[in-house]
């Protein structure tokens, strides 16, 4: 368990760095606070933020175990994670993608692939669809704040109605209570909620599919992106990013790697 105050990595004066217990430097590893699971499961306890588990906290855990750092986590909100990347307030930033933050894709080195992305709409087992155009008219859950690169004509146009949630868990939410009757969300996130509720269903419409990454701040000179990307390769070969990605997973062949 990791416990991390939510505006700590405002306050540390190294970019990039954070020092342990024993002294020793060790890098700042960001994990967008908006997530919810399978990518991370956070509990608040008054001023305390507690990581818990989830697939973020788990592939950091790998990938500093190979860098052989401590890792340290920082939870940031989804709206400070360029700067604080720019700013070198973090030093490493993973599930993202230079589409996601184009902003900043010059800014920050970006790591070798992870998994894959791909978006889905998801609804429950009597509203099937199988073209955007099934969708026309509709209220379709979204997260705030985040880009859906081919349905956002679709949201501009009015043909399609966004509805915004502050992420993907109150989606289900809105479903199960018939409050929306689709949403979009990842393979990974419809991997692990259909393993709670059967009756979820997704189809594939060709929305947006990226290469997730990590990014490297440019402002930390404890290692380079030869050395991340080493340490990914290594969890990818040895087989332990694919079992970190299934133990979040109803069906195992459902990653797309």
């Amino acid at each position: 368990m990791f416990a991390v105050l939510l505006t700590a990595f405002l306050f540390w004066n190294t970019p990039g760095v954070a020092k342990s217990k024993s002294g020793e430097a060790t890098l700042k590893y960001g994990v967008n606070s908006n997530y919810a699971m399978p990518l991370v499961e956070i509990r608040r306890t008054q001023d305390v933020v507690n990581l818990e588990s989830g697939i973020l906290k788990d592939l950091g855990e790998a990938i500093y175990k190979e860098l052989k750092i401590p890792l340290k986590v920082f939870l940031v909100p989804k709206r400070r994670v360029a700067p604080a990347l720019v700013s070198g307030n973090v030093a490493v930033v993973c599930h993202l993608n230079e589409v996601w933050q184009p902003a900043i894709k010059d800014d920050v080195l970006w790591s070798v692939d992870l998994y894959r992305s791909t978006n889905l709409i998801v609804y429950l087992g009597n509203k099937p669809v199988q073209k955007i155009k099934d969708l026309h008219g509709e209220r379709v859950g979204t997260v705030l704040n985040f880009i859906y690169q081919i349905m956002d004509e679709y949201f501009k146009k009015g043909a399609v109605i966004r509805e915004d949630a502050p992420n993907n868990e109150a989606n289900i939410q809105k479903l199960i209570n018939g409050r929306i009757s689709y949403a979009i969300m990842s393979n990974l996130e419809f991997s692990y909620y259909k393993k709670m509720y059967p009756a979820l269903e997704s189809a594939d419409l060709g929305l947006d599919s990226v290469m997730t990454k990590c990014a490297l701040s440019k402002k930390q000179d404890i290692i380079t992106i030869d050395e991340l990307n080493k340490a990914i390769n290594s969890i990818k070969k040895s087989g332990q990013l694919d079992r970190i990605l299934k133990s979040y997973s109803y069906d195992k062949k459902a990653q797309g790697i």
